[in-house]
């Protein structure tokens, strides 16, 4: 088995998910390359990427100054851990989707385009609850969602670990100034106004999933504001998951691997859906720390059995 990992940093920090894997992977006999998200090329039709092979003394010593060229297309498996710079995001999600007529990609490049943004979540009321929510990239419509009253979340479509994520009602004296900042000098940027729920309060569960599995969970809590991102501060605690919990997990598991996606991080505020994670979703190295026993081998097994 031959994999290529994809990330914009090369993470060597002993609980980062790319190390993490990266010590499965090897463990299991794999061949194991780390390359850039941020440098793949098209060349006389094929598709390269740059970057340099992974074994326990790159884990240990200083990272390799030369890098090699690499055709994706002579992985059995590329795993995305990261999108890299925003303003070629499409170019890349292009590249490989060629790729991806031969070699396996995690998260598939369908799931990238329409999971990771949260739009796609607005359309899946069969499957789950999602709190009311407002897109555009007009400032009228947007404060006029908000002056009709109620507490609002906005952030931007495709953000992570909680930038620019803002608590707004129409108490909130400069909330037209917020919308104007966020929306652009030439209002070319898209936002989300999403209903807060105040039951975060008491906390957001992440529920790890790989291959449609539970993995494992743990619960996430606002401590210094409303965001339940770690990397924001929040702080993680020990949880389990009631019944229905673990049968909302497994709805959203299945529909995820029905659209490529079976590496995944769910938000869960039951009965409510916040958040589907699909680009290296943080949780092996947090449920390490929690003393929760999770074998990143265990996880590798669910993506790549036998």
């Amino acid at each position: 088995m031959r994999l290529l990992f994809l990330t914009q940093q090369f993470d060597v920090k002993a609980d980062s998910n790319l190390v993490l894997l990266t010590l499965a992977c090897l463990d299991r006999g794999f061949e194991v390359i780390w390359g850039s998200i941020d440098h793949l090329s098209l060349n006389s039709g094929g598709i390269n990427a740059v970057g340099f092979v992974a074994n326990a003394s790159t884990l240990s010593s200083p990272l390799p100054q030369q890098w090699a060229t690499f055709d994706c297309r002579e992985f059995n498996l590329i795993w995305l851990l990261s999108l890299g710079k925003r303003q070629t995001f499409l170019d890349k999600i292009q590249l490989l989707r060629l790729v991806e007529r031969d070699v396996r990609v995690i998260n598939s490049t369908n799931a990238l385009l329409h999971l990771r943004s949260k739009y796609g979540l607005t359309q899946q009321s069969t499957l789950f609850q999602h709190p009311e929510t407002h897109a555009s990239n007009q400032l009228a419509p947007l404060a006029e969602v908000i002056a009709r009253g109620g507490q609002w979340i906005l952030k931007p479509p495709a953000g992570s670990m909680g930038s620019q994520v803002f608590l707004l009602d129409r108490e909130t004296s400069n909330y037209r100034d917020i919308l104007r900042h966020m929306l652009g000098l030439h209002e070319d940027q898209y936002l989300l106004l999403q209903a807060y729920l105040p039951e975060i309060t008491s906390g957001e569960k992440r529920v790890l999933m790989a291959g449609g599995e539970i993995m494992g969970c743990y619960l996430r809590l606002p401590a210094e504001d409303h965001r339940t991102n770690l990397a924001q501060g929040a702080q993680a605690e020990r949880a389990t998951l009631s019944h229905q919990e673990i049968a909302l997990a497994h709805t959203i598991g299945a529909f995820c691997q029905t659209e490529g996606a079976e590496f995944i991080g769910i938000d869960m505020v039951y009965p409510y859906i916040i958040e589907i994670n699909i680009v290296n979703p943080g949780g092996l190295g947090t449920l390490q720390g929690l003393g929760i026993d999770l074998p990143a081998d265990r996880l590798i097994q669910q993506i790549i059995p036998g």
